[in-house]
């Protein structure tokens, strides 16, 4: 497993088509499964979260974090 949001939103998805894949036999334990990495998550989330704020309480850049990608920048708008 690696430490980034996008792999975070990719286990999100697995969890999800595993839990809408699963047999009826097998559907309560995926359900708990789901449920368990839903709370992780939102705890990955919510330090996330405390992280870019601390960032912007320092003044630095958000884009600092090690959990959040940072993607490069878009051209402006060409807005005529």
């Amino acid at each position: 497993m690696k430490n980034k949001l996008s792999d975070l939103r990719d286990h999100l998805f697995a969890q999800l088509e595993a839990v809408r894949e699963a047999t009826d036999e097998n559907l309560a334990k995926e359900v708990y499964r789901a449920q368990s990495v839903s709370d992780i998550s939102r705890v990955l989330i919510e330090s996330a979260k405390v992280e870019i704020d601390y960032y912007r309480h320092i003044g630095g850049e958000p884009s600092a974090s090690t959990f959040i990608e940072s993607k490069p920048a878009l051209p402006p708008a060409n807005r005529s």
